[in-house]
């Protein structure tokens, strides 16, 4: 009895420990079930509710956008870079702007130019598809707009070593002296013709200046093979393209629209520049393949024959290289030659201390020794770089594309959006500079930026992957330029003119230029006779 009663009080004691009851034990499971679902999910949740909250909070600001035509209103009111200026004042270093229905992000501080130049330079080294870049540029093939990849580093390498590096760019210094020296005496022969009052006649200094730049590009590009004629064919069929090039392109910003270039005739206008173009470019090429020299085209020639580049390399890849060398060097040039002598006519003070400079350093020097003696002229040097912080040619460089979603600024960039960097604004910013709006030379004098990009609120020729390769063969080209115009002539305004009288108003087509030529009359130097 005593152990049936013993077994009784166990199996009661089993009985009633909540522990050891199914029922009890399905439900500690499920709770436990539940718990570790909740702590598995409540991360992924957040994370989710996260990111949603913080990309609406990390788009970058903006003005209203319209259906179809975006923002494009805003631009409407002043010169694009001026404009962005106005709107970044208001919505940010950096903003966000449909252009059409292209989504755009305008960068205008040095601290978010950095990131998209330097510190993310890979996600935003290719360039977006333009329908002139489609056509008329060869399809892309050029190094301004070819995307971001092997073909482009093949080449950027190409242009570096072969074309443009500092040993090609001094090789060509007998080109630049005699042309030059050519600008001089059209100068004098162009003023010789006296105007009204028995007075010198004002020249035209835009015309000289791209005929100059011109020729000396062309006589680089394709050497003494190619004649004068051909050289001029060449240029005429250029600079027809370049003026189609200018037009409104809707399918740029309306991709959906792309049709509306067909109906309006760009489309076709644009085919027919390229195929004049490549007519000329067709003879250009077979004299140099029968004669061989030095020439730029040579070069490449050379290169094609060789066969060992890792892409195919034909002649529409040379004439895509060549072409860049037009497009992007001999305007900007000439520009850029027009803008220094504007702005030293308007600041007398300044041209005086230039001129002396210039004529102490070239005084009893050979015409062939300038070139050689330029770096001493380090007051002329601090006037090109003031010009061009107050004139850049390229007041928005060329436009990236977002390769990869990442952050500018603590503000997201979606893949697929186009980056436009607005230099003139970040060059005119009171945040950056003393008396912004002001010209003085002297502000450059402790080396304080170079065209390089080593500081992000001047960026005369864009920094990083994309930087400008040809920016060493313009600059030796204008502080040339520029230095022999000082040197030769003393210049005045027209009669009954101010230097207050000038203007400095500028359209914006390829670059920056002025809107009206500007006229001076040309004195020659007494103590450097002109050889014509």
């Amino acid at each position: 009895m005593q152990f049936f009663a013993k077994q009784n009080c166990q199996v009661n004691l089993l009985t009633n420990n909540p522990s050891s009851n199914p029922r009890f034990i399905m439900e500690i499971n499920s709770a436990a079930t539940l718990t570790l679902v909740s702590l598995l999910t409540l991360p992924i949740l957040l994370a989710l509710l996260t990111r949603k909250s913080s990309s609406k909070k990390r788009k970058p600001p903006g003005p209203w956008n319209l259906p179809l035509i975006g923002g494009l209103l805003h631009l409407l009111r002043s010169h694009p870079q001026v404009a962005l200026r106005e709107l970044a004042s208001k919505y940010g270093p950096v903003m966000f702007l449909r252009m059409g229905q292209i989504d755009t992000v305008v960068v205008s501080s040095p601290a978010a130019a950095q990131e998209v130049l330097r510190d993310k330079d890979v996600m935003f080294a290719s360039r977006p598809s333009l329908l002139v870049s489609e056509i008329f540029c060869y399809d892309n093939l050029d190094v301004g707009f070819a995307p971001y990849g092997a073909y482009w580093r093949m080449l950027r390498k190409l242009c570096t070593v072969e074309l443009l590096s500092t040993k090609v760019v001094r090789q060509l210094a007998p080109v630049r002296n005699d042309e030059t020296l050519t600008l001089v005496r059209n100068i004098e022969a162009a003023s010789s013709c006296h105007g009204g009052g028995g007075g010198k006649k004002p020249v035209t200094l835009a015309r000289l200046l791209t005929t100059c730049t011109n020729t000396i590009t062309a006589k680089a590009a394709f050497g003494q093979a190619c004649g004068v004629e051909l050289q001029e064919q060449f240029l005429t069929a250029l600079d027809v393209g370049l003026k189609f090039s200018g037009g409104f392109c809707f399918g740029d910003l309306f991709p959906s629209l792309r049709f509306i270039d067909a109906m309006t005739g760009l489309r076709s206008r644009l085919w027919r520049a390229r195929g004049q173009l490549d007519s000329v470019f067709d003879k250009i090429i077979a004299q140099c393949e029968e004669h061989q020299g030095d020439s730029l085209v040579n070069v490449l020639l050379r290169i094609r024959d060789r066969g060992d580049l890792e892409f195919p390399f034909g002649t529409t890849n040379i004439k895509a290289i060549i072409l860049d060398m037009f497009t992007g060097g001999t305007e900007t040039t000439s520009s850029a030659a027009e803008w220094v002598m504007s702005e030293l006519m308007r600041n007398p003070e300044v041209m005086a201390k230039v001129q002396a400079e210039v004529r102490r350093v070239f005084d009893n020097k050979s015409p062939q020794d300038h070139e050689g003696l330029i770096d001493n002229l380090r007051y002329m040097k601090m006037v090109i770089k003031e010009t061009m912080r107050l004139n850049p040619v390229l007041p928005l460089l060329m436009p990236h594309l977002c390769r990869e979603t990442c952050d500018i600024g603590g503000y997201e960039v979606v893949e697929g959006t186009r980056v436009v960097i607005n230099s003139w604004a970040m060059a005119r910013s009171p945040e950056y500079w003393d008396d912004a709006e002001e010209f003085k030379p002297e502000r450059f004098e402790d080396g304080m930026a170079d065209y390089k990009g080593s500081r992000f609120e001047y960026l005369p020729f864009g920094t990083g992957r994309r930087r400008c390769p040809g920016d060493t063969f313009g600059m030796v080209l204008l502080e040339l330029i520029v230095a022999r115009l000082l040197y030769y002539f003393d210049w005045s305004l027209p009669a009954g003119m101010q230097p207050d009288d000038v203007d400095m108003d500028f359209v914006v087509t390829a670059t920056t230029r002025r809107k009206n030529h500007l006229q001076l009359v040309a004195s020659p130097y007494k103590l450097a006779p002109i050889q014509i």
